[in-house]
């Protein structure tokens, strides 16, 4: 490898994890030892290969924090709360005339919850639920994709949320920033949905007022990357 690739691989393996996942660690395995894809919340070097190398191949979008958000809505007896992340950060790689292919890292600022009521988002980030204080982040690594047609997806993988890691998975609708295919697009627009169980999280509080399930909507826009 010349110097100038040595050097766009390591400034761009710079730039993926000091903007686009900046605060999270990242797993090493032990020489001669198997190591899952996540383990702890930690990203392992395999994830973010993929993200370097797709770079190289011009397959690689990152995440466009000022227009993404990750909004959530749960019911309780009460009212339907709703609130949402501003601060999402991360890559795609992605390459459709691959099959089954593709890897999405996401990084969620928790403070950046705003909801319609101080009251309520005060709540939400305390030791009761979100505590962003302990959690600053929420962590999401894609395991594996299912397209069922070029716009439409199902994205499996792993969530960190509250110090805990479990499996979900996104049913992914995918567009360019126009609504077109998002083939050989500059910008494209992901939107996934999925529901998961705060209790699962460890955070179980007020089981009786709020309920279980909570909804979570992701809005991405990404731009793609040119090394």
């Amino acid at each position: 490898m010349n110097t100038r690739k040595l050097f766009n691989r390591t400034f761009l393996a710079g730039m993926l994890l000091v903007n686009a996942l900046s605060g999270v660690a990242v797993a090493a395995s032990a020489a001669g030892k198997s190591c899952s894809l996540f383990e702890n919340g930690k990203i392992e070097k395999s994830v973010l290969a993929t993200l370097l190398k797709a770079a190289e191949n011009g397959h690689m979008y990152r995440v466009q924090t000022s227009t993404s958000q990750i909004r959530f809505c749960v019911d309780s007896k009460i009212k339907n709360v709703e609130g949402s992340f501003k601060d999402v950060r991360g890559g795609i790689a992605l390459n459709q005339k691959q099959a089954d292919s593709g890897q999405a890292v996401i990084v969620i600022n928790t403070r950046s919850l705003q909801t319609g009521s101080l009251l309520v988002k005060n709540v939400i980030k305390g030791e009761d639920f979100f505590d962003v204080e302990k959690y600053p982040e929420i962590l999401f690594v894609s395991t594996g994709v299912e397209w069922a047609s070029p716009t439409k997806a199902v994205l499996k993988g792993k969530l960190t949320l509250h110090g805990v890691t479990k499996s979900v998975r996104f049913d992914v609708e995918l567009t360019g920033a126009g609504g077109k295919s998002a083939q050989n697009e500059e910008v494209i627009m992901v939107r996934a949905t999925t529901t998961i169980k705060r209790s699962d999280y460890g955070m179980g509080n007020f089981s009786g007022m709020v309920n279980d399930a909570v909804k979570l909507c992701m809005s991405v826009k990404a731009k793609k990357y040119h090394a």
